[in-house]
C-alpha cells in the first residue's frame, strides 16, 4: 500500500467539497500542491506560519495514483507530490485541524519576536506554567525579552490529541540548546478553536533530568 499524501486546506474550501475536493489552487495552478509525511512540518513551517485555522487532509494515493507527478517547479532542490485534479472526497482518509506549524512558531525567532504573530496566537486568557513552576500571564510573556532559540524542529514526539470539537491537547518533547547545555522538557499545550482561529490557551514545561 502506497504512503499517504498531506494536504493542508482552507477550511472554506473543505467544506464546500461535496464528492470532489477543488482548491482554488486547481484553477489558479492546475493542481493541487501536497506533502509527503517527511515534507509536511517544513512546509507549513515556511508558507503557512500566518493560518491559524488549517484542516490537513489525509489523502489515499491510490485512487488517484494517474494524477500524481513528482516535481520541483519552484527549484528548491526537492520534488513534491502534485495532484493533477480534483481529489474525491472519497479518497480522504482522514481530516482534522493542523497545529504543529503554530507550536514550532513559539520557538523559531522570528515567529516568537513578532508581537502581532503572539498576539494572533496566544488567547486572550493565556496563561504559562514554565520550567521552574512560576506562573506568567499573557502580558508577561508578551514582553518579555526573547533570546535566540536553537530549538530543534520538528519537534520531537510532536501529538495532537482532541479533546473536543474545538479543544486540543497537544504533547512533545522540546530541546533547546542555551550556549553548550541543551535544555530538555516535556511540553504540553492547550489549544481552543475560536471565531479567530486556533489559539493558545495553556502552556506547561516540565523539565526531564535524564535525556
Amino acid at each position: 500500500m502506497s504512503e499517504p499524501l498531506f494536504h493542508l486546506a482552507e477550511p472554506k474550501d473543505w467544506i464546500a467539497a461535496t464528492d470532489e475536493y477543488t482548491p482554488a489552487s486547481l484553477d489558479a495552478e492546475g493542481f493541487i500542491h501536497c506533502s509527503t509525511e517527511e515534507q509536511l512540518s517544513r512546509t507549513a513551517r515556511e508558507l503557512y506560519t500566518d493560518c491559524n485555522h488549517l484542516i490537513l487532509l489525509t489523502i489515499d494515493p491510490g485512487p488517484i495514483s494517474d494524477h500524481i507527478i513528482y516535481e520541483d517547479l519552484y527549484d528548491t532542490g526537492e520534488q513534491f507530490p502534485h495532484i493533477y485534479g480534483p481529489i474525491p472526497t472519497s479518497a480522504v482518509q482522514t481530516t482534522g485541524p493542523y497545529l504543529n506549524h503554530l507550536e514550532e512558531g513559539l520557538w523559531l525567532e522570528n515567529t516568537r519576536s513578532n508581537r502581532d504573530w503572539m498576539d494572533r496566537i496566544l488567547h486572550p486568557d493565556f496563561v504559562e506554567v514554565g520550567m521552574s513552576g512560576h506562573t506568567y500571564t499573557r502580558e508577561a510573556v508578551m514582553s518579555a525579552n526573547i533570546d535566540v532559540l536553537y530549538a530543534e524542529v520538528p519537534l520531537d514526539g510532536y501529538r495532537m490529541d482532541l479533546v473536543d470539537e474545538d479543544v486540543a491537547l497537544v504533547r512533545y518533547v522540546s530541546r533547546v540548546r542555551v550556549e553548550d547545555m541543551a535544555r530538555v522538557a516535556e511540553r504540553a499545550s492547550l489549544w481552543i478553536n475560536t471565531n479567530e482561529g486556533w489559539r493558545l490557551r495553556f502552556h506547561q514545561g516540565t523539565p526531564v533530568q535524564h535525556v
